[in-house]
């Protein structure tokens, strides 16, 4: 009887310390978002991107128009996630801020890895700056990384899914584009000191349908990554896909995400 009255109240206590870690986490969360909102708007802003590559000017007319320049953009989105190649796929729920001036991201998702247990994850690029924390159940820190490669693969992130409010990939305050092929072009993405760029591959409707770029891995090496864009719909008078895959392109590739647009809200 002492035993059962013992493992009640463990239970309890355990039942109340993730509480009481999911809330930390989520106050953390808000805070982050905020502090991705309140980062000062590019002082001098530029004109609108001239002289694009042809593939690229046919994106933009089919993308956005004439539409004016998305501002921040929620969006909620299910699909599975796993850790490594000879892992299982599981299922993913994740909701995302993105900024367009100057352009940034903070992302939270929860990762079921067996049932009634869940990873919590949040990914950031704010000021140019990338961090990714990973917590058990919200109480176990598994990873709480940053630093300069970091800040270059989720640049990388953030460029790849600028497709999903693509009036920030025509800002020339931080995005410009040069001719590879017929179907080909390169992306580069400027904030402050930090630089990346990436390859977009157009497909016949004239959308993007792939993006490669060199990104640091876990173990601090680039290697090739890309993801690949499906489902195009318009939303709000843009064209956006509803569905992306990411893997590291390796032989064979490891595919390691698969998402899919549940809802947007754009401003």
């Amino acid at each position: 009887m002492l035993l059962m009255v013992l493992g009640v109240m463990i239970a309890l206590a355990l039942v109340a310390i993730v509480g009481v870690n999911s809330w930390r986490y989520e106050r953390r969360l808000v805070q982050e978002v905020h502090e991705l909102a309140a980062v000062r708007p590019t002082a001098t802003r530029v004109a609108a991107a001239t002289d694009l590559p042809p593939i690229v000017e046919r994106y933009r007319r089919l993308a956005v128009g004439t539409r004016a320049p998305v501002r921040t953009l929620r969006l909620r989105h299910g699909g599975t996630f796993r850790m490594s190649p000879r892992s299982h796929f599981k299922s993913i729920q994740g909701v995302q801020w993105f900024t367009a001036d100057p352009p940034g991201f903070v992302w939270s998702a929860r990762v079921r890895i067996a049932p009634g247990i869940w990873v919590r994850a949040r990914d950031m690029l704010v000021n140019g700056k990338g961090g990714m924390r990973v917590l058990l159940e919200d109480t176990i820190t598994v990873a709480d990384a940053h630093g300069p490669q970091f800040d270059q693969g989720d640049a990388l992130r953030l460029l790849a899914e600028m497709v999903w409010y693509p009036t920030a990939l025509f800002d020339p305050s931080t995005v410009t584009w040069s001719a590879i092929d017929a179907s080909h072009a390169r992306a580069t993405l400027r904030l402050g000191e930090l630089t990346v760029s990436a390859i977009f591959e157009f497909g016949d409707e004239g959308f993007p349908v792939a993006i490669t770029a060199q990104r640091f891995n876990d173990k601090g090496m680039l290697g090739p990554w890309g993801g690949v864009y499906r489902d195009w719909r318009v939303v709000e008078g843009m064209h956006v896909p509803y569905e992306a895959e990411v893997s590291w392109q390796t032989t064979p590739p490891f595919v390691y995400a698969r998402w899919r647009v549940d809802s947007m809200e754009l401003a």
